[in-house]
C-alpha cells in the first residue's frame, strides 16, 4: 500500500471561523491537522483512506499556548507535547503528571510536532497524554459552526480513533481546573521493548487528594485496556473516604485489573496487560501517595 494521500488541495485557514467553513464544506474528505505525525502511520492503517482528499493545518491559528489563572489552566489544541514536557506550569503536584506522560510520549522529535489536540483527538486507547488528562478532570472546549461547547474528557472518547466531535467541529482548548493544594498525581507506562518510540502495553494515572493519610477522593486512569482511555470508578471509590494504607491500595490495584477489558494484539496479550494493570495501578498509587509527604 503507497503512503501518500490522493490529496487535492492542503488548506492555511486565517483563523478557527474559517477552518470550520472548510470542514462545513469539504465534509469527511478533509482532515484537521497541525503537527500531522499521525497523518502516514492512519493511511498506512487504512484509516480514512478512500476518502481524504484535503488537509486543513492549523498550526498557524495562535492554538500553541499554555496559561493558567486562578481557576484553571488553558492549553490551546496545537501546543506541541515537548512545551508541556518542559512548562513551569507543570513542575508542581500534581501537575507533574502531565509533564510525565508528555515525557515518555514517543521520540523527542516526534514530541517537537506532536500536539496535544491531536493526541486527543486521534482517541488511542494508548494515548498517553489522555490519562493525566483524566486524572485531573480535564475538560475541552471545542468549536463549531453553532460555536462554542465544552465536553469533559470522560465523555469525550467513544471509541478506538472516534470522539465526540461532530464533523464540522475543532478541538480548540484543554482545561484543567485548579486542583487542591493536597493532591498529588503520577504517570505509569509499560512498553513492550521499553524502547521510546514504543506504544504503551499498559498506561496508567491516578491522582489523590488527601488529608494527611485520610483519603477524601482519588481517580483512577487506564490505557491500552479498552476500547477508550477511562476512568476506573469502582476502583477509585474504596479509597474515597478510607484511611490510605498498603492493603487498601493493593485492593483499589486488583479492581482497576478487574475493571480493564484488554485485547489480545502484537504486543501482548490480554492476561498479561490485567497483571500489569494491578502491578502499575498500585506502583502509581504508592508513588502519588509518596509526593503527598514530600
Amino acid at each position: 500500500m503507497p503512503l501518500q494521500y490522493n490529496l487535492e488541495n492542503y488548506h492555511k485557514p486565517e483563523d478557527i471561523g474559517q477552518a470550520i467553513d472548510l470542514l462545513s464544506k469539504l465534509g469527511n474528505t478533509a482532515q484537521v491537522i497541525a503537527g500531522g505525525t499521525d497523518i502516514l502511520p492512519r493511511r498506512q492503517s487504512g484509516a480514512k483512506s478512500n476518502t481524504l482528499t484535503h488537509l486543513i493545518d492549523i498550526s498557524g491559528l495562535g492554538l500553541n499556548y499554555i496559561r493558567k489563572n486562578a481557576d484553571k489552566i488553558c492549553i490551546g489544541a496545537a501546543t506541541d507535547i515537548n512545551c508541556l514536557a518542559i512548562s513551569p506550569v507543570f513542575r508542581s503536584s500534581p501537575y507533574t503528571v502531565l509533564a510525565e506522560a508528555a515525557n515518555v510520549h514517543s521520540t523527542h522529535t516526534i514530541r517537537n510536532r506532536a500536539t496535544i489536540g491531536g493526541n486527543l483527538c486521534n482517541a488511542s486507547p494508548c494515548a498517553d497524554l489522555a490519562l493525566p488528562l483524566l486524572a485531573l478532570s480535564a475538560a475541552v472546549v471545542v468549536a463549531g459552526s453553532k460555536g462554542k461547547h465544552t465536553i469533559q474528557l470522560d465523555s469525550f472518547f467513544k471509541g478506538p480513533n472516534c470522539t465526540a466531535l461532530l464533523p464540522n467541529e475543532i478541538l480548540q482548548e484543554i482545561v484543567i481546573p485548579i486542583q487542591q493544594e493536597t493532591s498529588s498525581a503520577s504517570f505509569l507506562k509499560l512498553r513492550h521493548h521499553q524502547t521510546a518510540i514504543d506504544m504503551a502495553v499498559v498506561n496508567v494515572a491516578t491522582l489523590l487528594f488527601l488529608k494527611k493519610n485520610n483519603c477524601l477522593s482519588a481517580k483512577i486512569a487506564l490505557g491500552s485496556v479498552g476500547p477508550t482511555s477511562f476512568l476506573a470508578k469502582k476502583a477509585a471509590a474504596i479509597l474515597s473516604g478510607q484511611t490510605l494504607n498498603k492493603k487498601l491500595i493493593q485492593q483499589a490495584a486488583r479492581i482497576s485489573a478487574d475493571e480493564s477489558a484488554p485485547i489480545d494484539d502484537n504486543r501482548a496479550t490480554a492476561s498479561y496487560r490485567k497483571e500489569m494493570v494491578a502491578v502499575l495501578v498500585e506502583n502509581s498509587l504508592e508513588k502519588s501517595w509518596q509526593r503527598s509527604r514530600e
